[in-house]
Parts: structure tokens; sequence; C-alpha cells
């Protein structure tokens, strides 16, 4: 197991609350972030969309006719409404992934390895004697009741009561 803070099952019981206020909070803000982003995709698919559809003009001589200056103010136009989007699609995805990145240094400063956001599962590490394992919980259960061994991950979840027996 890395170098990590180990959790007695009451410190990691303790920390509970304020790791579900975190997750909450984390959650809340990031789909936010997902829907905006989602939004800026949506804008940009459309834009590279209208683009395509718009055909290059040879400018022929110096006089062009009425026609002409509007497909090349429908170009310019739609170039100019491409190029925001590329950059409200920037910002997006900036946004999201500085979002992302502020709420894991949160949560993982209290010690605890997350291994998932959205669901809020998290593994506390933990050790008794030479047995080195994890308390593992999920954001929808009231208290700490699974753990696992460290190479076993959540499909090898156990209940605490069968703890003992390896101990």
């Amino acid at each position: 197991m890395p170098a990590h803070k180990t959790f007695t099952l009451a410190q990691a019981n303790a920390l509970l609350p304020k790791l579900k206020a975190l997750l909450l909070e984390a959650n809340k803000e990031i789909t936010k972030n997902a829907e905006t982003l989602a939004d800026a995709y949506a804008v940009h698919d459309r834009c590279e969309e209208a683009m395509g559809k718009i055909k290059p003009v040879k400018v022929i001589s110096n006089n062009n006719s009425a026609n002409e200056h509007d497909h090349i103010n429908k170009l310019r136009d739609c170039r100019l409404n491409f190029q925001s989007s590329i950059e409200s699609l920037s910002q997006a995805k900036q946004n999201y992934l500085e979002t992302l990145n502020y709420w894991l240094e949160e949560i993982t400063q209290t010690g605890v390895i997350l291994r998932d956001i959205k669901s809020g599962l998290l593994d506390f590490p933990a050790q008794s004697d030479d047995f080195e394992y994890y308390l593992c919980w999920q954001a929808n259960e009231d208290h700490i009741q699974y753990w696992h061994m460290i190479n076993d991950g959540f499909m090898g979840r156990r209940p605490l009561v069968v703890l003992s027996e390896y101990l």
C-alpha cells in the first residue's frame, strides 16, 4: 500500500459527514460544469455544421453582385460564430477540468483514496499489525460497513464482520 495516512474504523466513520458534504458540493458543481460543457459542444457542433453548408465564393470582379456580398457576409458571420464557439468550448473544458481538479484535491487531502467522485466511492487505508487493507464506503451508505484487500477493489468488498478472520 502506498504511504497514505491510515484510519481506524472510528476515525473513518467520524470523517463521513465532512466527506458527504464535500461529495455533495463537488457533484453539484461538476454537474453544472458538465452541463455548460455539453451546451458548448452543442453550439460548436451547430456552428461546425453551418460552416460545412457554406460554399466558398470565388471573387471574379470588383463589381460583385448583391448575392455574392450576402454570401460573403454569411460566410464571415459563420466563421466568427465558429471561432466564438471554439473559444467558448475551450473555456468550458478548462472550467470543467479546474473544478474537477479542485474537488479531487479537496477530497483526497483528507487522506482518503477517491475511486469514483460521482458515486462517492472512497477507500480509507487501514492497517492492523502487518495486514494492510481498505475500509470501503460509498456516499449512499450511512456508515462504513465493508472492507477489501488492497488488490481486490470494489468487487472484493466484504462485510466488516468477517474482517476479524483476517487480522
